[in-house]
This record gives C-alpha cells, sequence and structure tokens, in this order.
C-alpha cells in the first residue's frame, strides 16, 4: 500500500541515491531533466493511481538530488590567480596549528562612507569565503574586519585519497590567500550591517565568556588536567601537549574531547544525567540536556560540524523522550537529508558529518535493542546508558574511521569502558568549581582537589594504555570494498540484534 509515509520515504531516499550517484559518475546536469519530463508525464496519466503518484515522487527526488548536486560541483572551476587587496571579515575563530593559525575570511562590500566621521559601512559577502594561513604573532577574533592583501591560488589536491578542492568547496571556499599580509582595523573606522553587527555582539559576548570560563579552570586545575578538563566542557583536544594528545588517538578516546557526534553524545547523556540526579524525570531532564548543547555549540563558536552533531544528538533525546527511539530512523535520515540537500558535498567530503550522522542512526539501530536487555531503566547516574551509547556509536562510525584514517584502535573498548563512567561526574565537579572560582578563587582551588585527582586518574589510564604495543594497529587502505563489506555485515548484526528482542 502507498501510504503518505511511504511516498515521502521514496521521494527522501531517490534524493539521497541521486546525489550520492552524482557526486561519483558527476553526469551532465541536463540529464537530470529528463526524470522531471518523464515524472511529469508520469503524474498527469496516472495522479489518481497511488503507485503513479509514488513514482512521480521518486523521480521529482532524483531530479532535484541531481540538478542541486550538478549546480554545487559547477561552483568548482579553476578561478584565475591574481592579486587580492581589500577588506575582510573574520566568519570563524581562528584554527590554532603546531606553527600557524587558519583564518576564514569574507570578502566585504563597501556600502557607503562617511568622509565626516571617517567612517566605512561594510556588508560581508560569504558566498565565496576564502582561507588563510597566517603565523602565529598576531591574535585575530570572529567578527574583526582586517585589511588583507595577498595572491588568490587555487586550492590543489595532494593526496590520493583527499579531495582537498572538494573539502574546501563544502564551505564555499573555492581560493586560498597566500602570502597574506594583514592590518586590522581600528573598530571607531567601520561598521557592519545590521544583521552582521548582531551576530558579531552576540558572538563575541558568548566566546568572552568562553575565555572567561578557560581562565578560571587553568587557575583552578593544575597543567594538563586543566586543558582536558577545558576539552570536555568545552571541546577541543589542540589544548593539550602533543604527546597527550597522541596518547588519546592510539586508545580511541579522543571522542571524549573533540567537537563531533562522540562529544555531543557524551554531552548528551551528562547532562541527562545531571538532570536525573537533581530530581528530574527523564523527559524534563530531556528539556535541560538540549539546552545544554545548545549552549554548548553556541560556546564553541557554531562550526558547521558540531551544529550537525546537536541537531542530530536533540532528535536522538527527544526520540527517548516520547519513548519512540525505535522508530526514529526515519527522522535521523530526513535530518541527514536536510543538511545535504543544503550542502551536497558533505555526503562525501565532510567526516564530522559522516560520523555524525553514523553515530546518531547506529544509536537508534543498536542502543535501542541493547538498552532493553541491559535494563537501563534503572540505570543510576546514567552509567549504563553512557556506555551502551558510546558502544553502539563507536560500531558505527568504525568504517568511516577505518577508511579515513587506517588505523584501529584494538584497546579502544577497553579505554572507553574505563574512563566514561567518571566522565559525567568530572563533568558535573569541574563545572561546580568553575562556577565557584568566579566568586571565590580560593575556595575553587580547594574543592578542585577530587576533580583533579579523578583527571589526572584518567590521563594517566590513558597513558598506560597507549604504551601497549597493539593500543593502535596501522592497517593501510582498505579501499571502498572493504567499507562495503563492513557495513554489510553491521547491516547483518542489526538484523539479527534487533530480532531477538
Amino acid at each position: 500500500m502507498f501510504t503518505n509515509s511511504k511516498i515521502f520515504q521514496g521521494f527522501l531516499y531517490c534524493f539521497l541515491g541521486s546525489i550520492f550517484l552524482e557526486l561519483i559518475l558527476e553526469l551532465e546536469v541536463w540529464w537530470s531533466y529528463l526524470f522531471l519530463v518523464s515524472g511529469l508525464i508520469i503524474f498527469l496519466v496516472g495522479y489518481k493511481k497511488r503507485e503513479f503518484l509514488f513514482l512521480f515522487f521518486c523521480f521529482l527526488g532524483v531530479f532535484f538530488g541531481w540538478w542541486r548536486t550538478s549546480w554545487e560541483l559547477n561552483q568548482i572551476y579553476e578561478r584565475p590567480i591574481q592579486e587580492f587587496s581589500s577588506y575582510g571579515y573574520l566568519f570563524a575563530e581562528p584554527k590554532f596549528k603546531a606553527d600557524y593559525q587558519q583564518l576564514i575570511i569574507c570578502p566585504l562590500e563597501i556600502i557607503s562612507k562617511n568622509e565626516k566621521d571617517n567612517q566605512i559601512l561594510f556588508k560581508p559577502n560569504c558566498r565565496e569565503k576564502l582561507v588563510v594561513f597566517d603565523n602565529l604573532d598576531f591574535n585575530y577574533s570572529f567578527g574583526e574586519v582586517i585589511k588583507l592583501d595577498c595572491q588568490l591560488k587555487n586550492p590543489e589536491n595532494k593526496h590520493l585519497k583527499f579531495d582537498y578542492i572538494k573539502f574546501l568547496a563544502k564551505d564555499n571556499i573555492y581560493q586560498i590567500c597566500q602570502s597574506a599580509k594583514i592590518s586590522k582595523i581600528s573598530e571607531n573606522k567601520y561598521q557592519l550591517t545590521g544583521l552582521y553587527r548582531t551576530k558579531t555582539f552576540v558572538y563575541r559576548f558568548i566566546f568572552k565568556l568562553k575565555k572567561n570560563l578557560e581562565e578560571k579552570i587553568n587557575s583552578s586545575f593544575a597543567f594538563p588536567e586543566s586543558a582536558y578538563l577545558t576539552g570536555l566542557l568545552l571541546g577541543g583536544e589542540d589544548r593539550l601537549p602533543e604527546n597527550i594528545q597522541e596518547n588519546f588517538r592510539r586508545t580511541g578516546t579522543t571522542h571524549t574531547i573533540a567537537v563531533s557526534g562522540f562529544n555531543i553524545t557524551i554531552l548528551a547523556s551528562f547532562f541527562m544525567g545531571l538532570g536525573i540526579f537533581i530530581g528530574f524525570y527523564r523527559q524534563k531532564a530531556f528539556w535541560l540536556a538540549a539546552v545544554g548543547i545548545i549552549c554548548f555549540v553556541l560556546m564553541i563558536g557554531s562550526p558547521s560540524s558540531a551544529v550537525r552533531a546537536a541537531i542530530m544528538g536533540i532528535l536522538i533525546l527527544w526520540a527517548t523522550k516520547k519513548g519512540r527511539l525505535a522508530d526514529s530512523i526515519q527522522l535521523i535520515i530526513l535530518a541527514g537529508a536536510l543538511m545535504i540537500a543544503v550542502s551536497p558535498l558533505i555526503m562525501f567530503y565532510d567526516v564530522g558529518f559522516q560520523l555524525s550522522f553514523l553515530a546518531s542512526l547506529s544509536i537508534v539501530l543498536i542502543y535501542g535493542p541493547l538498552s532493553e536487555r541491559f535494563n537501563v531503566k534503572n540505570d543510576f547516574l546514567e552509567l549504563k546508558s553512557i556506555l551502551l551509547v558510546t558502544i553502539s556509536a563507536q560500531v558505527g562510525v568504525l568504517g568511516i574511521l577505518l577508511y579515513t584514517f587506517e588505523t584501529f584502535s584494538p584497546i579502544s573498548l577497553l579505554a572507553n569502558l574505563i574512563i566514561l563512567p567518571l566522565v559525567p561526574l568530572i563533568m558535573l565537579t569541574g563545572f561546580i568549581t568553575t562556577s565557584v572560582a568566579f566568586f571565590s578563587p580560593l575556595l575553587a582551588s580547594f574543592i578542585a582537589l577530587p576533580t583533579q585527582l579523578a583527571l589526572s586518574t584518567e590521563i594517566a589510564v590513558i597513558e598506560q594504555l597507549s604504551q601497549i604495543s597493539w593500543a593502535s594497529l596501522e592497517i593501510g587502505n582498505i579501499g571502498i570494498l572493504g567499507l562495503i563489506i563492513y557495513y554489510l555485515l553491521l547491516f547483518i548484526f542489526i538484523k539479527i540484534l534487533r530480532k531477538k528482542i
């Protein structure tokens, strides 16, 4: 029976399938119009019959997916290499590496000049952004206006497996600003148009609060424990020393402090546990978790990867609150389809999206049966839930991790089983300590001691596990075939698991 739900599913899957094939084949866009015309003929001939209506929406899904992806791919072309000398708007917080920082810049359009007040009114043009690599000598912040002189060059693919050109294009970045000379512009010399002025004001306030939180954490806890706690509460591993970062990577525990679907999952479980701990019912704890996730994403600057992961996390929380986790598969797929519709290239060229989507989908498919088997309803501080959610998510993303990073951590599951039960408690006590530090730094330093010990223990455990020779294994390139085989086996496992419940 072709119900409205089945017809919509047909449209959705054909839409996603056509995007998938177009990204592989990159066929001419005019072929897609054959599906549009065919679909219209089918509709005119048999619109009163449900099966014809189903076919019409399937053809419509193919057309829209194909056309949307072709349009996105057509934006990628060789642009002229030329000198650039103009003003720019910092679209995001800088990303720091060992010896440089990466800036994302929107060129600015001059709307008007006020000669009397010596002010310029700018409007950022973010349809085509630029990426700039600068040294670490200067500090930049979101929303700053700069004078930029550089040479615009097209990015190049230097790795057979990694398409750097399309990786940048998914964020509307088509050129790199090389040999950049940057001058900061005083704030009293310019204004931004209304929308960007408001956005800049809001985000600067958020980043200032984030900076204050980091300072309080650093003053209350010793290093490197302070860096680890900052990663847990605010996301990001780049504050940790390189050797400790490597320990996290070797043991498969980077997800606890990385801005990803893993991180959002842990955060959601923490807020759910916190809500239940202070006396909320599970349904009320959902609202605390949702607000907590939104605040977290805002705090780290709302990067697209975190926004997508947060949407997935909140959808899963909503399904859990409604008791409809098993029926939320279509909801996750719909959310993924909407994100892909906005930027089709993320399907292939955004590992963060792939991890968030697959983690969310595997939680829905695997966590539900496991939660019934292990009776998570009687779960002290959500400890069982945290472990089962993490296992479910890891199983779902393992194939992508093996294909992308070509390493496997056999110790990962053990490491997560050891450290994750303490993570929610560390986050709770760490947040309380940081809050107290705003009023009494001395008292905060005193009550930080148990959390400091717990953080030290976790770092020490991860270090010891990382020393095991087989903690991280180089597996080489598994190829597309290996990726397909893994997810085929996972599909069979999920079918068996769900049948037994």
